[in-house]
C-alpha cells in the first residue's frame, strides 16, 4: 500500500509538486512575521512569583527600562566638550523611545561656593548653565554620594548617561537608533550597556552567525556531499529539500507568531541537520535499490518506516520540553517538533517528485565505505566486543557524577570575545560605573498613625512632619543596610534615599543630620526636577516603602549569583531581626537567577521525559524491551559525554547551553534507529555478514551525514559569539559519539537479544 502511494506520487509528480508549492506559498504569507525576539522578558520565568513582585514594584516606584552609555574623553570637563556632550544628550532625547536622559549636565553643583546646609537649597548650579570652576565641579561630582558611579566614575575619567526608555516589547530598534547616534560621534569613545542592550546584542550576534556561518555551512555541505555522492543532481536534491523545509517551517512559525529567542536561536541550524540527514538516508536507499534492481517506489516504501519512527521519536522528544517551566524552552520544543514533522512531510513528497523528473545514478563512490570498514571499523572491533559492557557500566555512573556537578551561572560578558565592542563596554561599565544588572531591596515599615498638635507653638498651615523613612531612626536602619550591601565584592553602585542624606551631611560639614534636617532634604534641598525624580524612585508615595538599588558586577571573577543572593538575604534577615521592617529582594538580577536555578531542575526533568518518550516509541517500533533499551543507550551515552565535558571544563548550564542535551538526543537517536532497523533485518538473514551489510548500506548514509555535519559545524568555532562556538563544538561531538556508538556498540548490544 505504501509502495502504491509512492507510485502515485511518481506518476503524478507535477500535480504533487504543485500542491506542495501551493502549501509552501500559503505558509510564506507568515514569513514577514518570522522574527527574533529581543525582549528581556524571554529571560524570565512566566510562572515566577518574583516576576509578579517585580512588576508590582515597578508600578509602585515607576521604574522604566534603561541603558547606560559610558563616555570617555581626556578633556571631558572643558566647555567645548560639555557642549558636544549636550548635543549628544539632545539627540538622544529626540528619539521617540527615550523618555529621559540623566547625565552630569543634570547633576547639581552645591560647593561653588560651599555654604551652610540651609542655604544650599538656593545654591545649586549646573554645568553649561552657571559659571563654574570645571576642575572643582569634576571633583565634586566624582566624589558625590549620589552621582559618582552613576553618571561619572570615581576617578572622573568616565562619564555616563542613563537613558531611560518607554516600555516596548522589543528594544532592538531603540538600541539601533542609540547606536546610530554613537557611530555618528567623532569626539568621544562610547560604550553601551544595560539589560535591554545585552539581549538585543545577543540576538544580533546570533543573526550575524546565522547569516555568515549558516551560508558557509551550506557551502561546505555542498562541497562535501559532492565529494561523497559524486553527482551534482543528488547534492542539489539534498540542498533544495533543506531549503524548502526551512522556508516552510519559517513561514508556519511566522503564521503562528512564534518568534525565535536566545534559547531557540540554534533552531534553524538543527532543522538544517535534520533535513540533510533524512535526505541522505532516502537517496542512499534509492541508490541501493538501483543496484538491487528495484523501483524507486519500492525503495521509498522501505526507508519510510525507519525515517517515520526517527522523526516521531525526535518530535516527541522535543515536544516533551513543553513540560519545562521556562517559556523559551517550551517554545523551542514546539518549534523543533513542528520542524521535524514538516521535514518528514516535505522530504517524502519533494524527493520522490524530484527523482521522478530526473533520477539519480547508482553509487559512484565505491571507496568510502570499504575504506572505513577495512581500515577503521575492523581495527579494534574485537577489543570493543570484549570490553563494551564494562565500558558502559563504568561510563554511566561517571556521567551521572559529572553531570550532577554542572554549574548553573550566567555571565553575559563571557558570551563575547574580549576584542568585541560589547565585551569592552560591559567591562568598562562594570569597572568604572558600578555594575550592570540591578538588584532591588524593598524595605517596608508598618503603618503608623501620626498626630499633629495644632496647639503646638511651632505648628503652621502647610508645615510637614517627617514620617516613616524620613525619620532619623529609620534612616539609620536604611543606611546600615545600604552600607552592608556595598561590602559584597560582587555588588557595585548602591542608590537610595541614603545617598541624598549623605550629600546633605557632606554639605553640613560632615555632621550627622536629624529629623529637622531630613525634612529640609526632603522638601528643599533638591530643586532640579530630574534630581527629584531620581530620588523619588526610591520611596513610595505613602513613604512606608523605601528602595535600595544595587548593581551586580557581572564581570566579577567567580561570581555565583545564587550564593550572592542567599548571602544578601541572610544579611538582611540578621540585620533586621530586631526591627519591624519587612524586606523583599527583587530586580532583574533576582529574575535571571531564578531562571538559572530552574535550568538544572528543568534539564533533569525534560531529559528524563525525552528519554521516557523516546523509549516508548522505540518499544512500539521494535516490539522488544531489550532492543529499545539497547538503542536508547546511543543517545544516552552521547548526552552523558557532552554534559560531563561541560562539567569537567567548567562550562556552566545557562540560557544558551540548556538546549545542548536535547540537541544531542535529537541528533543521535536518528542514527541509532536507522542503524538498528537495518542491522536487525540483516541479522535475521546472516549472523556473519550482518555488520558488514548494515555498514555498506545504512552505514554509508550515516557516514556521509555525520562527516558532512561534523565538518560543517566545526566552522562555528570561528565565531566571536562564544555560545555559537560551544554549539558547533558540542554538536559535532554529539554526532561523532553517536556514530561511534552506533557502529561500535550497538551491534554488540543487539546481539545480546539473539543469544
Amino acid at each position: 500500500m505504501i509502495r502504491d502511494f509512492f507510485q502515485k506520487i511518481i506518476s503524478h509528480k507535477y500535480l504533487f509538486l504543485f500542491g506542495l508549492f501551493l502549501l509552501l506559498g500559503t505558509s510564506l504569507l507568515g514569513l514577514n512575521n518570522f522574527r527574533f525576539d529581543a525582549s528581556s522578558e524571554t529571560l524570565v520565568l512566566d510562572s515566577d512569583a518574583d516576576y509578579q513582585i517585580y512588576n508590582q514594584i515597578n508600578d509602585e516606584f515607576g521604574t522604566s527600562e534603561y541603558v547606560i552609555l559610558a563616555i570617555k574623553n581626556d578633556q571631558m570637563f572643558s566647555q567645548e566638550t560639555l557642549i558636544q556632550l549636550k548635543a549628544i544628550q539632545d539627540k538622544l532625547l529626540a528619539l521617540e523611545v527615550v523618555s529621559d536622559v540623566v547625565s552630569i549636565l543634570d547633576a547639581p553643583i552645591f560647593e561653588q561656593p560651599k555654604v551652610s546646609l540651609i542655604k544650599s537649597a538656593d545654591n545649586d548650579k549646573y554645568l553649561l548653565i552657571d559659571k563654574l570652576d570645571l576642575d572643582k565641579a569634576k571633583h565634586e561630582l566624582s566624589t558625590s554620594p549620589i552621582f559618582n558611579e552613576l553618571v561619572i566614575s570615581k576617578n572622573g575619567e568616565v562619564t555616563a548617561m542613563q537613558i531611560n526608555l518607554y516600555d516596548r516589547d522589543d528594544y532592538s530598534q531603540a538600541v539601533a537608533e542609540i547606536r546610530a547616534i554613537i557611530n555618528s560621534n567623532q569626539t568621544f569613545e562610547m560604550h553601551l550597556a544595560g539589560p535591554a542592550m545585552i539581549v538585543v546584542d545577543t540576538i544580533d550576534f546570533i543573526k550575524a552567525d546565522v547569516n555568515t556561518f549558516g551560508t558557509l555551512t551550506v557551502i561546505i555541505f555542498f562541497i562535501l556531499l559532492t565529494l561523497f555522492f559524486r553527482d551534482l543532481w543528488s547534492v542539489s536534491v539534498v540542498i533544495l529539500n533543506a531549503g524548502l523545509v526551512m522556508l516552510f517551517t519559517m513561514g508556519i512559525l511566522g503564521l503562528f507568531d512564534w518568534p525565535i529567542s536566545i534559547v531557540s536561536s540554534n533552531f534553524l541550524a538543527l532543522l538544517l541537520i535534520a533535513s540533510i540527514a533524512i535526505s541522505i538516508h532516502i537517496l542512499v536507499k534509492v541508490q541501493d535499490g538501483i543496484e538491487e534492481g528495484i523501483t524507486n517506489a519500492e525503495s521509498f516504501s522501505k526507508i519510510i518506516t525507519p525515517c517515520f519512527y526517527a522523526a516521531l521519536t525526535t518530535a516527541v522528544g522535543f515536544l516533551s520540553l513543553i513540560l519545562s517551566d521556562i517559556k523559551p524552552v517550551i517554545d523551542f520544543g514546539k518549534m523543533m517538533a513542528v520542524g521535524v514533522c514538516l521535514n518528514f512531510f516535505v522530504s517524502f513528497i519533494f524527493i520522490p517528485c524530484a527523482l521522478a523528473i530526473r533520477n539519480i545514478t547508482a553509487n559512484k563512490n565505491k571507496s568510502l565505505v570499504p575504506f572505513f570498514y577495512n581500515n577503521i571499523y575492523l581495527t579494534g572491533r574485537s577489543l570493543i566486543r570484549k570490553f563494551y559492557l564494562p565500558i558502559l557500566l563504568i561510563s554511566f555512573p561517571l556521567f551521572f557524577y559529572f553531570s550532577s556537578n554542572l554549574k548553573v551561572e550566567n555571565k553575559f560578558i563571557d558570551y563575547f570575545n574580549e576584542n568585541t565592542e560589547i565585551y569592552q563596554g560591559m567591562s568598562l561599565i562594570d569597572d568604572k560605573l558600578g555594575g550592570t544588572t540591578p538588584i532591588e531591596v524593598i524595605l517596608e515599615l508598618p503603618e503608623e498613625e501620626f498626630y499633629i498638635d495644632e496647639d503646638d507653638l511651632f505648628f503652621s498651615e502647610g508645615s510637614e512632619t517627617v514620617t516613616y523613612w524620613w525619620r532619623e531612626k529609620n534612616m539609620d536602619i536604611l543606611e546600615e543596610i545600604q552600607e552592608g550591601l556595598t561590602e559584597f565584592d560582587a555588588l557595585g553602585k548602591a542608590l537610595s534615599l541614603v545617598n541624598g542624606v549623605q550629600l546633605a551631611e557632606r554639605l553640613n560639614d560632615g555632621n550627622e543630620i536629624g529629623d529637622l534636617e531630613l525634612a529640609f532634604v526632603k522638601n528643599s534641598l533638591i530643586e532640579s526636577e530630574k534630581a527629584k525624580d531620581l530620588l523619588n524612585e526610591f520611596i513610595s508615595e505613602d513613604e512606608r516603602s523605601a528602595r535600595i538599588t544595587i548593581r551586580t558586577i557581572d564581570s566579577f571573577d567567580g561570581i555565583n549569583r545564587n550564593q550572592l543572593l542567599l548571602d544578601v538575604d541572610n544579611f538582611l534577615s540578621e540585620t533586621l531581626s530586631d526591627t519591624d521592617v519587612i524586606y523583599t529582594v527583587s530586580g532583574l538580577g533576582v529574575l535571571y537567577n531564578n531562571l538559572l536555578q530552574s535550568l538544572f531542575s528543568s534539564q533533569i526533568k525534560t531529559i528524563s521525559l525525552v528519554f521516557a518518550a523516546i523509549f516508548l516509541m522505540l518499544l512500539v517500533l521494535f516490539r522488544s524491551f531489550l532492543n529499545a533499551l539497547f538503542i536508547i543507550v546511543v543517545p544516552a551515552f552521547s548526552v552523558g559525554v557532552v554534559l560531563s565535558l561541560m562539567s569537567i571544563f567548567n562550562i556552566p548550564l545557562d540560557i544558551m547551553t540548556i538546549t545542548i542535551a536535547s540537541i544531542s538526543v535529537g541528533m543521535s537517536v536518528d542514527y541509532s534507529i536507522h542503524f538498528a532497523w537495518r542491522y536487525l533485518q540483516e541479522r535475521k538473514k546472516s549472523q556473519e555478514n550482518s555488520e558488514k551489510e548494515t555498514i555498506y548500506s545504512t552505514g554509508r548514509a550515516i557516514l556521509i551525514t555525520g562527516l558532512t555535519i561534523i565538518v560543517g559545524f566545526l566552522i562555528f568555532m570561528f565565531s566571536n559569539f562564544n555560545p555559537t562556538v560551544l554549539f558547533g563544538i558540542f554538536s559535532a561531538l554529539a554526532i561523532y559519539i553517536s556514530m561511534v556508538m552506533s557502529f561500535r556498540f550497538l551491534p554488540a548490544l543487539l546481539d545480546l537479544n539473539f543469544k
